[in-house]
């Protein structure tokens, strides 16, 4: 069991579907250790994933959420942290909640997503596969989609936005972003996507 002062939490960022049921949420599991004794400051992280999905980086014309659609998202986001020292089941000792206005631009199938793939560092010997997390970015309005493809600006703003999450947990004090690997029960530094 790791120590209280480097406890590794889950962080579920959760887009509420337009239907508002619970089934027709949209979920991403993010990794943070806080690397500082008690008490967690779970705003930190909460802003660094809400920057994520909402800050125009320098250089770009939108962000990830100009993206989404209104027809398929009501706009409102809910983070909870899961501390998983806790013993199964767990339950939040954070949550938080704010309300996002999108886009009503047409809205592709739900099914449609875009995956954004992060790592540790490769070790010669060991599984790539267990050293890997990802996270489904979507669902997207028609904006998102150009010649049949993702639209570029849209890759472009996904790539520096998550550019933005590792460096602001790279100068956070508090907290490190982690590639988390449940069949092994082992969490490692994000060195790369």
């Amino acid at each position: 069991m790791a120590s209280p002062a480097t406890r590794l939490f889950a962080f579920q960022w959760i887009w509420e579907g337009a239907s508002q049921l619970a089934e027709d949420n949209y979920v991403n599991t993010w990794h943070f250790k806080h690397v500082l004794g008690p008490p967690e400051d779970f705003d930190n992280v909460r802003d660094m994933l809400r920057d994520f999905y909402t800050s125009v980086a320098s250089g770009q014309a939108t962000s990830i959420t100009e993206y989404l659609s209104r027809q398929s998202l009501s706009g409102k986001w809910t983070i909870k942290a899961y501390n998983l020292d806790d013993v199964k089941p767990r339950y939040p000792v954070y949550t938080s909640s704010d309300m996002l206005t999108l886009p009503n631009n047409e809205a592709m199938p739900t099914e449609c997503a875009m995956v954004v793939s992060f790592q540790a560092e490769k070790v010669a010997g060991e599984k790539q596969a267990r050293r890997r997390n990802r996270v489904y970015i979507g669902p997207f309005s028609t904006s998102a989609i150009d010649e049949g493809m993702l639209a570029p600006n849209l890759v472009e703003s996904t790539l520096f936005a998550a550019r933005g999450l590792f460096n602001a947990a790279e100068s956070s004090t508090s907290w490190s972003w982690k590639v988390y690997s449940p069949t092994d029960d082992n969490e490692l530094p994000v060195n790369d996507g």
